[in-house]
């Protein structure tokens, strides 16, 4: 079976391995244990690999490189108007060369590839979305109409979404599930702290606006302002 993902996540190539973030990579190693060949559509850097980035376990990877893009002003507008026919074309090759296609969302590349799989409707496709699927929560409107498109039937034919929590009101081809529990013996009761002495946040994650990072700055910035103590960390990466 010819496998195709469309993801955002931005990959790194030392000699003939393709390296990205860990947890993502992880997961899909589990799938492509089952699969003949492989293709990958994302941005790539030709920096290198970090501390969090692993490499693919499979000897049959066609990747197909495209650029990011984004839409938070006039300037990156126009480049990505610019951009955007290439990747659409790249995406739609992938996935009429593939026999399942595999979004990742949310994401810029993985929106592309919401319209994209609308013109393979036989095709068995899969998709996780690694976000907040609730249904009232404030998103960009970039993530609503990823989720709009991917709940929607009509134009997403003979996919299974993958969503975090189990959520009312859903189309039958949205799959509640959960990546991390934790079992009884590792739940400790949380020690009320002590704020006369310094808070320490960490923020860990991508500086997007899906993360909100700017809410834990505003956060500490009251706590500072209030005349609290308090000591901001952020350990991030692009995507």
């Amino acid at each position: 079976m010819k496998f195709a993902i469309i993801t955002h996540v931005i990959h790194y190539k030392v000699g003939n391995q393709y390296f990205g973030y860990a947890p993502y990579i992880r997961e899909m190693n589990i799938w492509l244990k089952y699969v003949d060949e492989v293709i990958i559509v994302a941005p790539s850097s030709k920096g290198s690999p970090t501390e969090i980035d692993l490499d693919y376990k499979h000897d049959k990877i066609d990747f197909r490189d495209v650029s990011e893009f984004s839409f938070t002003s006039l300037k990156n507008n126009l480049i990505s108007l610019y951009k955007l026919p290439r990747i659409f074309w790249t995406v739609f090759w992938a996935m009429k060369n593939a026999d399942h296609i595999h979004l990742r969302c949310p994401g810029n590349t993985g929106l592309i590839g919401c319209f994209v799989q609308i013109l393979f409707p036989k095709k068995t496709k899969t998709a996780k979305y690694a976000g907040n699927w609730d249904p009232a929560s404030k998103q960009p409107w970039t993530y609503k109409l990823q989720k709009y498109i991917l709940g929607n039937t009509f134009l997403t034919k003979n996919m299974q979404v993958l969503v975090y929590g189990d959520w009312k009101n859903q189309s039958k081809n949205i799959k509640p599930f959960f990546t991390a529990t934790y079992s009884d013996i590792e739940k400790i009761s949380i020690q009320k702290l002590n704020f006369d002495s310094t808070i320490e946040f960490v923020f860990v994650g991508s500086l997007v606006e899906g993360k909100n990072p700017m809410y834990a700055l505003k956060l500490v910035e009251q706590l500072v302002k209030n005349g609290k103590k308090s000591y901001f960390k952020f350990l991030w990466r692009r995507n």
